[in-house]
């Protein structure tokens, strides 16, 4: 229980040290929750919250006598002199605001608002604790918000043109200062960049990132597909392949993720394979050379099908449209 004049002046400091915390006054409920991410999100980086720490001012000696009788979760002692308030600081905000409202000198925090509070709070937290695990999982399934990279769409398709389905057929990036490093990646990465530049219209990545060992295309496309896209290490080499078993399943996934391009037509989309296996082609000698070039016209033609058809059901069906963000 408090006097009314004991609450109002404890929402008083509890509204100021929001807004030494966060620069701003304290706004609507939800979306001064979200600001609290900026130091209670348990994904942000270690370096990221100490110099966010850094920046806080110092909490005027008198705010802090005011706030004295709370401590954490609902005030933290951030250090240097700086006190900050999060999730339990701003839903206690919300109950005061709400009780100094009532025509009387005591106010009684009910035990069913603290409940209510602390629910709020769990559903807050447990939010952002699933958050890379739901990110990890849209993107698995395609229901990422962002459409996959255009350049990873081409890699993986090349490694599906060359039939590199196993590891006796897979494309071996040997250590990427050997002098074949560069006309292995150069292989794959000439027909990835030709079908990207048709899909997005614009010019590829730079070079450095045109290699199979630690590029971007490879990376990309290992956090959509894993395990389906292998990178298996054997001796000083990696090799990169897609199991045989997955084949369908990464000709499925990818269709459904180009349907979600809305300025993607089947024509055009048919034009980019093609460019695709044209460039393919013209630097499989490099493969050649090295025993890896195992495509078969036939089995891209049987290729280029299933994708096409794969992209026009999933287009008729709508897949994964709405709320995609489009990217190179």
């Amino acid at each position: 229980m408090l006097a009314k004049s004991e609450a109002t002046a404890l929402l008083a400091d509890l509204s100021h040290l929001w807004r030494l915390t966060y620069g701003q006054a304290v706004g609507d409920p939800l979306a001064d929750l979200a600001k609290c991410k900026k130091f209670f999100d348990p994904l942000t980086r270690g370096q990221s919250l100490r110099e966010r720490l850094a920046e806080l001012p110092s909490t005027p000696t008198a705010l802090r006598r005011g706030l004295s009788r709370l401590g954490p979760p609902t005030v933290i002692d951030g250090g240097d002199d700086a006190l900050l308030v999060g999730v339990e600081g701003r839903l206690l905000i919300e109950i005061l605001e709400a009780e100094i409202t009532v025509d009387d000198d005591f106010i009684v925090i009910s035990p069913s608002s603290v409940t209510d509070a602390e629910h709020k709070a769990l559903a807050v937290y447990r939010s952002w604790c699933v958050a890379r695990l739901t990110q990890v999982i849209d993107l698995r399934s395609g229901r990422g918000k962002e459409v996959m990279q255009a350049i990873s769409v081409g890699v993986v398709l090349a490694l599906l043109v060359n039939r590199s389905d196993g590891p006796e057929k897979a494309v071996v990036q040997p250590d990427p200062d050997s002098p074949e490093s560069e006309l292995i990646s150069s292989a794959v990465f000439s027909g990835a960049e030709r079908f990207a530049k048709v899909i997005t219209g614009s010019d590829g990545r730079s070079t450095s990132e045109q290699r199979l060992r630690g590029g971007y295309g490879v990376s990309e496309a290992r956090r959509r597909l894993a395990p389906k896209l292998a990178v298996a290490k054997r001796g000083g080499d990696v090799l990169v392949y897609i199991p045989a078993v997955h084949r369908a399943e990464v000709v499925d996934f990818i269709a459904r993720d180009l349907a979600r391009r809305p300025g993607l037509t089947e024509d055009k989309l048919a034009v980019a394979f093609d460019q695709l296996a044209i460039a393919f082609r013209a630097k499989s000698g490099n493969l050649a050379h090295q025993s890896m070039n195992f495509e078969r016209p036939a089995d891209t033609m049987d290729l280029r099908a299933s994708l096409l058809s794969s992209f026009t059901q999933s287009r008729k069906k709508g897949e994964g449209r709405s709320g995609s963000t489009v990217g190179a």
